[in-house]
């Protein structure tokens, strides 16, 4: 029912905003936050804290309970969802990138990745960011 209802209000939000044909501008991410490193240490307590957080802001919906990218709404949202499970992955970002992207957002309409920066202090990203490293390590255990 849930997934029905979100099917119909983005029927709705084409019809009253349409399927524009303007290609959406190019996401860059600056070269000075990219290369920004954790600056708190991956502690089992900030990893904890990482994960409590992930699940609390609701990252799992479309990231997935275990960071795999196949959560519920995976499928209708039109952005790329990582398996942050693979190391391989994980290694196409740098912390910075995965800072920036959940401190600023990314996308627009459905393919929209929310900015945290008001919900979120710097820290609680950096964890967040600390528990996804820790995916990749742990994904032999699923």
């Amino acid at each position: 029912m849930v997934r029905g209802q979100l099917v119909f209000y983005a029927m709705i939000s084409v019809g009253f905003f349409g399927c524009g044909t303007n290609r959406p501008t190019e996401f860059k991410i600056p070269a000075e936050a990219a290369s920004q490193r954790n600056p708190f240490p991956a502690t089992s307590e900030s990893i904890a804290e990482g994960h409590e957080l992930y699940r609390n802001a609701g990252c799992a919906i479309c990231h997935g309970k275990n960071g795999d990218g196949k959560g519920v709404l995976a499928k209708d949202v039109s952005m790329n969802l990582h398996n942050w499970r693979d190391p391989s992955v994980q290694a196409g970002f740098s912390d910075g990138e995965l800072f920036y992207i959940m401190d600023k957002g990314k996308g627009t309409n459905r393919g929209r990745m929310p900015a945290y920066h008001d919900q979120e202090t710097p820290e609680q990203i950096w964890q967040t960011v600390s528990y996804i490293r820790s995916l990749a390590s742990t994904s032999g255990s699923n």
